[in-house]
């Protein structure tokens, strides 16, 4: 689902209009950004994601603002996305990468390695994608359940990465 669809998806959920989201686009442009006509800018993304507070909006704004990289908000066809049914996952696709990393070690040179190793270390750390994704969704679908800020969540987490000196301040 694009950021324009999670936006209004959200939105009509939360029952807001599109003024009240508080962007300074008038409701013809909110409207082709929500019909995939318009893509969000990144100085908006910022406001929609403080305004809505949604994980579906912060995820899809994270993988589209950077052209694809990073997590994915899963809502196809086959996701439960079910508390407990989410927690299973995770622990299942946390265990298969915690196992991959085992299993792959590190210390041969790149240089060194064969076609056949560095295929095997792709399919390894698409595994590690996997977890982080459902990772992810696990923080994403907790927000939601038990009514914590998918924002200030981060927020925290950032700012004990700097308390340990994790991250350089900015």
């Amino acid at each position: 689902m694009s950021l324009g669809q999670v936006i209004k998806e959200v939105r009509k959920a939360r029952g807001l209009s599109q003024t009240d989201l508080g962007i300074p686009y008038g409701q013809s442009m909110i409207g082709r950004i929500e019909r995939d006509e318009r893509r969000v800018a990144p100085d908006i993304a910022p406001i929609l994601v403080d305004k809505l507070d949604h994980p579906a909006v912060s995820i899809t704004a994270m993988h589209e603002m950077t052209g694809g990289v990073g997590p994915v908000y899963l809502n196809g066809d086959n996701v439960d996305l079910h508390r407990s049914s989410v927690r299973e996952r995770c622990l299942h696709e946390m265990s298969e990468s915690m196992e991959a990393i085992q299993r792959f070690h590190t210390s041969k040179p790149p240089d060194r390695e064969t076609e056949r190793e560095r295929n095997q270390r792709k399919e390894h750390l698409l595994e590690v994608l996997d977890s982080i994704v459902h990772e992810y969704m696990y923080v994403a679908v907790q927000c939601e359940e038990y009514g914590f800020s998918f924002k200030e969540l981060h927020n925290a987490h950032y700012a004990k990465l700097r308390s340990l000196r994790l991250v350089q301040e900015h």
